[in-house]
């Protein structure tokens, strides 16, 4: 089997700072009409056991021209539309052996600028609770067209869908509070930030931007976001899921003690907020990368965080 479908799968889930619809984030409440539909290759695939834990039975070997998708167990809940996330669970096998079969947690945007065509094909619409196999062939488990193999062989996929995210924040719009910068969301949820001139802040601050109608974070939480970092003194912008082209997970945890943690002055802001909402975050030196910096914003700069709070998943 390739070695890239595991890592496809798995990218992003360590990282520490992204259908059915027009582009553009939020869930699908009602009909949504996958992209992908049943074949006679994907009708071969049944899977038993626990989530993640599956074991497959398929035809071999699976052909195909394109991705087959058949809902073994049918789940509830919104559906998943381009812009939006999906987690779960995945058993993956060589179209040519049921036996090589391998287990992964996933977590993937529907994006084609960073996630395969295979994958949006087979996950779009997919809601909580399904239990999804899919039949992607190798020339569309790639994003790199000089990588795709030219044949129809395909491997074989069960996706167990954990939870799906809208792309960004969902909450209502909070009144603009003075002495911020000023944020403004595009139609698909991506901020851009304006800094204001005067002196540089030295204090800590944030303030919600969307109000999210979730669960309240707390300190320990993996969220899954979406985030824009923007160094104060020359407005460039040093990290953007957005630019990335999909949401990430943070821990809800001091970087000093937790690598897949954030800088103190960030937990200190998503602590206590709600899921679903879209917080602003100014952090001093002080609160953030003090006399060393990171990459892209230089020691003793005063850094701005637009963070979008998708959702929240168990610390694994």
């Amino acid at each position: 089997m390739r070695k890239s479908i595991a890592l496809i799968l798995s990218a992003g889930l360590l990282a520490t700072l992204s259908a059915c619809a027009s582009t553009g984030s939020g869930l699908a409440d009602g009909d949504c009409s996958p992209l992908a539909q049943p074949g006679s290759a994907s009708e071969t695939i049944t899977a038993t056991g626990d989530p993640g834990a599956a074991t497959l039975d398929f035809a071999t070997p699976l052909t195909s021209k394109q991705t087959e998708r058949s809902v073994l167990t049918a789940g509830s809940g919104p559906a998943a539309q381009v812009g939006d996330v999906i987690w779960g669970k995945a058993v993956l096998a060589s179209g040519t052996d049921t036996s090589s079969a391998q287990q992964t947690p996933f977590m993937i945007t529907l994006d084609e600028k960073v996630t395969p065509p295979g994958f949006t094909d087979a996950l779009a619409c997919a809601r909580a609770g399904d239990r999804i196999a899919a039949v992607i062939p190798a020339a569309q488990a790639t994003t790199d067209a000089t990588q795709a193999p030219t044949d129809d062989s395909a491997d074989a996929y069960v996706f167990d869908i954990t939870s799906v995210y809208p792309g960004a924040a969902t909450g209502a719009a909070e009144p603009a509070e003075a002495g911020f910068p000023s944020v403004v969301t595009a139609p698909d949820g991506r901020p851009g930030v304006t800094i204001p001139s005067g002196p540089i802040p030295t204090d800590l601050r944030y303030t919600t931007l969307k109000k999210g109608s979730g669960d309240t974070v707390a300190e320990g939480d993996v969220l899954v976001v979406q985030s824009l970092g923007v160094v104060w003194d020359d407005k460039s912008v040093f990290s953007s899921t957005w630019d990335d082209g999909m949401a990430t997970q943070i821990r809800a945890a001091d970087i000093s003690t937790d690598q897949n943690g954030v800088v103190p002055g960030l937990l200190k802001a998503l602590v206590g907020q709600t899921i679903g909402s879209q917080v602003l975050v100014v952090v001093p030196p002080a609160d953030g990368f003090g006399d060393t910096g990171t990459t892209g914003a230089p020691a003793g700069s005063t850094i701005v965080y637009v963070v979008d709070i998708l959702g929240a998943n168990p610390a694994s």
